[in-house]
């Protein structure tokens, strides 16, 4: 749901460790669930997409070299953060935390799984 301003907000936000979930409940009451190796795969930082963007489309005779970094990736949620009124931050067990997650970016990622 929208407020009047026109951002989406969440009302609520969990990481279930028991499902490797974040939830969030929205303000229309609505729950969604990602799973965190979802979230991982998504990380909306810069250096995430680079390396997605690489992997996606090589330059010809260009072999694509995982970097370590990546390598190591965790999947593991440890802890959420909230980003102003706007998203959240999810800090990694490896130690990354560089990817805002926007409420609406995340609000579209499940009406996307379940539109």
């Amino acid at each position: 749901m929208e407020n009047p301003r026109g951002r989406i907000r969440a009302t609520g936000v969990a990481l279930e460790r028991a499902t490797a979930e974040l939830v969030v409940t929205w303000q229309d009451g609505r729950e969604s669930r990602f799973g965190w190796a979802r979230l991982r795969r998504h990380c909306p930082c810069a250096g995430c997409q680079e390396v997605r963007r690489r992997a996606a489309a090589p330059p010809p005779g260009e072999l694509v070299i995982l970097d370590p970094h990546a390598a190591a990736a965790s999947a593991e949620a440890v802890r959420v953060e909230p980003v102003g009124r706007y998203g959240l931050r999810l800090v990694w067990a490896d130690g990354h935390d560089h990817g805002i997650y926007t409420f609406e970016a995340l609000r579209g990622l499940d009406d996307a799984i379940t539109g």
